[in-house]
């Protein structure tokens, strides 16, 4: 009789605990996040989108987030509010380019002491990693450390960086896993406006245009450094053909162009083509289309 008492009372607190449990799940859980969030990054709390590069990323509640430049190429996250100055890429940033990942990473191991490369995979996307510190004698951040990320999708090649002070370097590393981890590409995403020597900043595919806008971006082999940006609309009415000479150093290489264009026209929706063509026959080199939204 007092074993199945003893039994009895046993099944009765085991099911008051399972019970409770449930009830108080909620509370559990918050608590539990309260207590281990210091190198957690909740998708909940704060996702950056970016529709026009493609990917979607988590970062820290709280943090700053700061789009530099056109077109969303460049994206800086920070503890702190980001100061205007665009060359302050934030502790973390993202830049996307056209350029190679062999190319990129060529350019930062050299910058780098005792630099770490390894592979890693990203959304199913296989990619390099590479850590170092930033030399004593350098210019900016001597001593800092360094964390990136590159790897190429949709004809892009993204960057995910980390800038840390030593002091800090192993809170940053493990919020800097975090965020990579929580990158997610967006299928569907437009190809970029790139062609073989003509590379657009702005417009991008699918952007909606006023009656003033720019185009910018960068281009290389045009005849005199000079290429052509022509709008028009769906039923091919042209709006505006305009030269536009980019600032290269020497002729073939590579220069940059901004320039503001107006246009009016009572249509919905357009094409900008940005073009150069041959010197000897006229033919068209290469040339770059974008769809755009006229409002």
């Amino acid at each position: 009789m007092k074993k199945r008492i003893i039994l009895i009372a046993l099944i009765l607190i085991l099911s008051g605990a399972v019970g409770a449990f449930f009830y108080f799940r909620p509370q559990i859980t918050d608590w539990i996040a309260s207590i281990t969030e210091g190198g957690e990054v909740s998708c909940e709390e704060q996702t950056y989108t970016n529709t026009r590069q493609g990917y979607e990323v988590c970062y820290r509640r709280g943090w700053y987030m700061r789009e530099f430049g056109y077109s969303q190429l460049s994206v800086g996250f920070d503890a702190f509010p980001i100061p205007e100055a665009s060359e302050y890429a934030g502790v973390f940033s993202i830049a996307v380019s056209r350029r190679n990942s062999a190319t990129l990473i060529a350019e930062y191991l050299p910058n780098l002491n005792s630099p770490i490369t390894t592979t890693v995979t990203v959304d199913s996307v296989t990619g390099i990693r590479v850590e170092g510190t930033i030399p004593a004698d350098s210019f900016f951040f001597a001593g800092y450390q360094r964390a990136i990320v590159v790897m190429e999708k949709f004809g892009r090649t993204y960057t995910v960086a980390m800038l840390s002070s030593p002091d800090g370097y192993a809170a940053n590393l493990a919020l800097y896993n975090a965020f990579v981890d929580s990158w997610k590409f967006l299928e569907g995403t437009m190809a970029a406006p790139w062609g073989e020597d003509i590379y657009l900043d702005t417009p991008w595919p699918g952007d909606e245009v006023s009656g003033s806008f720019r185009i910018a971006g960068s281009a290389q082999g045009a005849f005199e450094n000079t290429i052509v940006a022509r709008l028009k609309t769906e039923s091919g009415t042209v709006l505006f053909e305009e030269p536009i000479t980019y600032n290269a150093p020497d002729v073939g290489e590579l220069g940059y162009f901004d320039s503001a264009f107006t246009f009016t026209t009572s249509a919905d929706s357009g094409t900008l083509e940005v073009f150069h063509t041959s010197a000897r026959d006229s033919s068209i080199v290469d040339l770059v289309s974008v769809p755009l939204l006229f409002r």
